[in-house]
């Protein structure tokens, strides 16, 4: 049996796209508050740490989608795999960077793990827990949602 390629428009995909974009909208505001209280080192690691936020959970999707194409038992290895090596590619982005003079450690370590934890949390609202809709809940302007077909859309 020849395993298929991953559908790139999966929920897995659609919802860290979300995310991602989520994130965009959000390090504006990390990097403000980095600025403010620890300055331009402050603002440069804060816009550091939204950046591996976005790209942790890009690159979980890609794992997931890449291997629940193929098997149950690849995504599980797939999935516990791809958390260790993001914690690895973390932590070779970061001890290199932890003694320069502009790398604050603490709006880094306040971005990380509030971006992934509030990103991760204002999802929730977002995303669609049932079958009919796997990833993100349609807008309620979907013509899903209002009963009508693409054609009386336009």
């Amino acid at each position: 049996m020849i395993p298929q390629a991953p559908d790139a428009h999966g929920p897995e995909g659609e919802v860290a796209r979300d995310l991602a974009r989520l994130g965009l909208f959000v390090s504006p505001g990390f990097a403000a508050l980095g600025l403010v209280f620890w300055g331009g080192g402050g603002a440069l690691s804060s816009g550091l740490a939204i950046g591996i936020v976005i790209t942790n959970f890009l690159l979980g999707a890609a794992i997931i989608g890449r291997t629940a194409s193929i098997s149950p038992e690849l995504l599980m290895i797939g999935v516990l795999g791809g958390f260790v090596l993001r914690l690895l590619l973390l932590g070779v982005v970061v001890v290199p960077l932890r003694d320069l003079s502009w790398f604050e450690v603490v709006p880094f370590a306040i971005t990380l793990v509030g971006g992934h934890l509030g990103l991760l949390a204002w999802e929730t609202q977002r995303v669609s827990m049932t079958l009919a809709y796997p990833g993100l809940r349609p807008s309620n302007r979907s013509p899903v949602t209002t009963g009508r077909t693409r054609s009386q859309t336009k």
